[in-house]
Formats: structure tokens, sequence, C-alpha cells
């Protein structure tokens, strides 16, 4: 991988570092480098441009921004199963660690609206209740997935069709620590060429 191209891309992303959202804008990264974002995010390595990873638990409200982003971002540009550099790629564009993002994927993924759940969220909610009482209330889930679970749901089409098929076959033992993380890059930068990655010899030593 080229050094040039990596500080390149690095240095671009500390200037597109958006404090509020406490992530990098990639499409303006994206833009500015004519470069595909999913390319973008191989060159970016956050140790030259001293932008530190999050981690946030499945179990905290990200916030209907952060979730959405995910789940937009993932549904684009990766296909039904993904590969653990798949989801490295996907923890550097939100900048949380990437085995956050599979299990924050994995609970959306497995939370299921019904009818009779939607049309009791849509009763509190025309009493004026947060999405805190109503999550509380209601599913066992975290507010931002019962958000956008409830605004991409529609009652006549609940009422019609039956449980949607996932997007993405997602097993909670993607979930790793921030440790096995940089030992996993480690290893893919000693023993990947290309896309011609040893497989057998990480796994062994993991």
């Amino acid at each position: 991988m080229s050094s040039e191209l990596k500080y390149r891309v690095s240095l671009t992303a500390k200037n597109y570092y958006n404090s509020s959202k406490e992530r990098v804008d990639w499409e303006g990264v994206s833009n500015e480098l004519r470069m595909p974002i999913p390319k973008a995010l191989e060159y970016f390595d956050e140790s030259i441009c001293g932008i530190r990873q999050r981690s946030i638990s499945e179990s905290q409200d990200w916030g209907i921004e952060t979730l959405t982003a995910l789940k937009s971002f993932t549904e684009t540009y990766f296909q039904h199963c993904m590969s653990v550099e798949d989801w490295i790629l996907v923890g550097k564009y939100m900048n949380i660690c990437h085995s956050d993002c599979v299990a924050k994927m994995w609970a959306l993924g497995k939370f299921h609206m019904t009818p009779i759940l939607f049309e009791q969220i849509t009763e509190y909610r025309d009493a004026g209740l947060l999405w805190p009482t109503i999550c509380r209330n209601t599913a066992d889930c975290t507010p931002d997935i019962l958000r956008i679970a409830y605004a991409t749901s529609n009652k006549e089409t609940l009422y019609q069709s039956k449980r949607p098929k996932a997007k993405f076959r997602i097993s909670k033992h993607q979930h790793w620590s921030r440790e096995e993380d940089a030992r996993l890059v480690e290893l893919l930068s000693q023993y990947g060429n290309g896309n011609d990655v040893d497989w057998n010899y990480i796994s062994k030593t993991l």
C-alpha cells in the first residue's frame, strides 16, 4: 500500500473531521480526492492524523443520525455476507470500533416490528411521550433502534407481510475487543498481500 496515499488520505480526512458528529465527512474526502469512499477508507490510517475511534456498546442509544448513517453506509456499499475487512472499513467510516458496529447492526436486524407494536407506539407518540419512555414501555431494545424501525414501517404493509429477511447475515462472534482489532490489523498488514491473505495462519495466531 502506497505510503504517500496513506498520508494524503489521512491528512485530508483530518481536515474533514466533524467534531459535532465525531466522525469524518467521507463524502467530502471522496469528492476532494476523486476516490471512492471504500478505497479512501482502505488507505486511511488514524495514527497519522490523530483521530481515535470511539467505542459505543450496542446497549447504548447511538442517536438516530449515527445509527441511520451506519445502516445507510453498510447497505449501500456491502453485500449480504460481510468479511472482517469490510467491517473494519465500516468502523473507519463511523469512527466507531468495528466490533461495536457489528453488534449494533446485529441488534437492529434482530428487532422485529409488529402491527400491534406499531399501533402502541403511534398511540404513545400521539400522546406526546418521548422515545426513551416509549421504549421502556413497549420493546426490549434501545430508543434509536425503535425509532428507525418505526420510521421505516407502515401499518398496512405490516399486516400484509411476513417478517422480512435480514439484509445481512451477522454473527455476534464477529465482536472483538479493541486489542483484538489492533492485533488483527497488524497481522493483515504483515501476512496480507492484496487479495492474497493467509487467513489460515492469521486464524491460528489469533
